[in-house]
């Protein structure tokens, strides 16, 4: 059961999941830096938060293209995490690309290929089981992946090898622009468990709690011998699916619906009217988030980009390439 404290962090690291993403976005949209356009976790914090939160120090988590929530969540530094997505040398990946990988942390970096981390999940996955250490890999994927023959081989050689994988589904209504109603033909994701004879758990995603507990179970059977689980946890894009995109798929009351269910909003509310947290309190968490996020821009700002010669540092390919 999570303590009070517990609790408290966790909302603490939703709101700098979503300052330190609004930082990356804005940045790219005044051109300070260029690349790949931002996709931001906004509206989806809970999900991260409240997933990691069930996990311990040894074990991993694969994310998705959204990947700065999980790596919040795991505990990273945001000032590393902030430059490397300004491709500078001080980042996690020595400024080379925002695929933050730190495994230290458990964090293997986010795939920038639908569902590409999922048989890299399996395969951590496996590798854990013969060393008969307990630990478990934890896949992020969203429900457009879901689709993916990644997914379903990936979970099926699980299924039949027992392995100690949770495979999450952050199913956010939209794959990029495509609502899920036209994407798949049963009402839930997490029902297509039962055809590889797993179990499977729907969650309400905006709930970090929620998702926490469910997890936790996914992470018991796991731990336990008793191979691998679907988690499907339902929440909401607040925001497009890249940080230039105007939504026009979607109507202005569908967006506005999506921000009544805000994560934050909704866990901050529950949170102050336990008595666990005062108005002012949050109003000082948030003032002290927005700093650490300020300091991590300013510390990206002044950190060197990685020097031309160091271009071909850091690979790897088999000797049969």
């Amino acid at each position: 059961m999570l303590s009070n404290e517990a609790k408290i962090e966790m909302l603490r690291k939703m709101l700098l999941i979503r300052h330190l993403e609004n930082a990356w976005g804005k940045a790219y949209l005044d051109e300070e830096i260029d690349g790949i356009p931002p996709a931001l976790s906004t509206g989806q914090e809970a999900v991260s938060v409240g997933a990691c939160a069930a996990l311990e120090n040894g074990d991993f988590i694969f994310t998705t293209h959204r990947g700065q929530a999980p790596q919040v969540a795991m505990g990273l530094d945001p000032r590393k995490i902030m430059a490397e997505l300004y491709c500078r040398a001080s980042g996690y990946n020595k400024g080379k690309s925002y695929h933050v990988t730190d495994f230290d942390s458990g964090v293997v970096g986010m795939g920038g290929i639908v569902a590409g981390q999922v048989p890299v999940a399996g395969g951590m996955a496996l590798a854990q089981k013969l060393k008969m250490n307990e630990r478990v890999s934890l896949c992020f994927f969203g429900d457009g992946a879901s689709n993916e023959g990644a997914v379903h081989e990936t979970t099926n050689l699980a299924a039949i090898w027992n392995l100690p994988l949770i495979l999450l589904c952050e199913n956010n209504g939209f794959c990029i622009s495509l609502p899920v109603s036209r994407q798949i033909n049963t009402a839930h994701i997490f029902e297509r468990a039962a055809a590889y004879g797993i179990p499977g758990e729907m969650v309400d995603g905006n709930d970090p709690l929620a998702v926490y507990e469910a997890v936790g179970r996914a992470v018991t059977r796991a731990r336990s011998g008793s191979g691998p689980t679907l988690v499907e946890a339902k929440t909401f894009r607040m925001g497009g699916h890249l940080v230039h995109d105007p939504q026009r798929y979607r109507s202005e009351q569908e967006i506005e619906m999506a921000r009544e269910q805000c994560p934050i909003k909704r866990f901050s509310r529950k949170l102050q009217d336990e008595g666990l947290l005062s108005s002012e309190e949050y109003s000082q968490m948030e003032e002290e988030v927005g700093l650490v996020v300020k300091e991590s821009v300013e510390f990206a700002r002044q950190s060197p980009p990685p020097k031309v010669e160091e271009a071909f540092e850091d690979l790897w390919c088999s000797e049969r390439c």
